[in-house]
């Protein structure tokens, strides 16, 4: 900034400078010329035989005074020379225009670069601030990727507490029910018992590191969601055919009801397995012999699906809990599940611009809403 600055000074000075020069030159040039025209008039003037060159040399050399200038004056008006351009006149107007010109474009030149100072200042400091403010917001983006990254670090350190707490009961009773199967301290019909409590034991574990694997693609971006325009009904069969063998198994009846001919803008593979996760969570939690209605309303850029069951329904102040990773409210203990289920459900469905959220029923029940974008 000050090199900058002392840059445009010495422009500035250098400008002066020259015109200083040319103004010097030109009185230079103009009293060349004054004396030019006097020394021709005294040529002209020895001519005149009347008159000594000493008498001419003396005229010239006298001082001026009134006395002449008055005599002047009068000769001046007594031939008309008062009202004409005089050769003095003549000589010096060129000199004093030339000065006047070297003085305005002096002047205008150093306007123009006061002036484009100026704007370069302006330039400069806009670009200064452009650059502040880019630094303000990698700044910011860099702090957001930090704790985005501190959050991601802790979230990392959570999960691998979480899945070793999930692992340790399964693999515990698995390890217990292997050593009493292979023992012969225990008769043949006890030892079939735990035989097949540890086949439960591996399906248990099988059924939760799935869960953990498609949990794991998800948070990790390996899932890509891919929506496309689908049928809404030919999704909800498609759920419930997927489960039809466990809601069989249990004498559960799902009652297929007012299901708009929709078309959704979803990913079909993932939007089933959500679908998939919530219908077998109501088969598990209703009793026997009971009914699951699902049903839905299409609004103006959503539509909204219900799955109602039977069951114990949600207490309330786990209703938004059962959506965390290896959640398991206190009317699981009897229920087989991973708790990560519904953790993936919302997931998949938040993906997509949708919601979830449970209700109990009037009666008895829970009741899942979920939001799906229509085309």
């Amino acid at each position: 900034m000050g090199f900058r600055r002392a840059k445009i000074i010495g422009f500035i000075l250098s400008i002066i400078i020259v015109s200083v020069g040319l103004i010097s030159w030109n009185y230079s040039e103009m009293r060349t010329a004054l004396e030019y025209d006097r020394t021709t008039a005294l040529g002209r003037l020895s001519e005149n035989e009347a008159l000594s060159e000493a008498q001419l040399i003396e005229a010239f050399n006298q001082e001026d005074n009134e006395t002449y200038y008055a005599k002047g004056s009068e000769l001046e008006a007594k031939y008309g020379m008062d009202k004409r351009e005089t050769k003095y006149d003549y000589l010096v107007q060129p000199f004093l225009v030339r000065n006047t010109l070297i003085l305005l474009v002096t002047i205008l030149l150093v306007l123009l670069l006061f002036f484009w100072n100026l704007r370069e200042q302006k330039l400069l400091m806009e670009e200064l601030e452009s650059l502040e403010n880019k630094y303000h917001t990698e700044k910011s983006q860099y702090s957001i990727l930090l704790q985005r990254t501190r959050q991601e670090d802790s979230q990392i350190k959570s999960s691998i507490t979480d899945i070793a707490h999930q692992l340790k009961t399964p693999v515990a009773s698995l390890k217990l029910s292997m050593d009493i199967a292979l023992s012969e301290a225990y008769s043949p019909a006890e030892r079939q018992e735990f035989s097949d409590q540890a086949v439960l034991q591996i399906n248990k574990l099988n059924l939760m590191l799935d869960g953990l694997a498609k949990i794991s693609q998800m948070e990790t971006d390996l899932i890509q969601i891919n929506p496309q325009k689908y049928s809404l009904r030919k999704l909800v069969s498609e759920a419930i055919n997927s489960v039809i063998i466990k809601a069989l198994e249990r004498d559960i009846d799902i009652e297929l009801s007012s299901i708009d001919e929709s078309t959704i803008f979803v990913d079909y593979k993932w939007t089933l397995e959500a679908l998939s996760n919530v219908l077998e969570n109501a088969i598990k939690y209703s009793p026997v012999h009971t009914k699951i209605q699902v049903h839905s309303q299409s609004l103006v850029t959503y539509v909204v699906l219900e799955i109602l069951d039977e069951g114990p329904g949600i207490p309330k102040q786990e209703q938004t809990l059962i959506y965390q990773r290896f959640y398991r409210g206190k009317n699981s203990n009897e229920v087989e599940g991973s708790g990560v289920g519904l953790y993936l459900t919302r997931k998949i469905i938040e993906e997509q611009g949708g919601t979830i959220l449970v209700k109990n029923r009037v009666d008895q029940g829970a009741n899942f809403q979920l939001t799906l974008p229509l085309v």
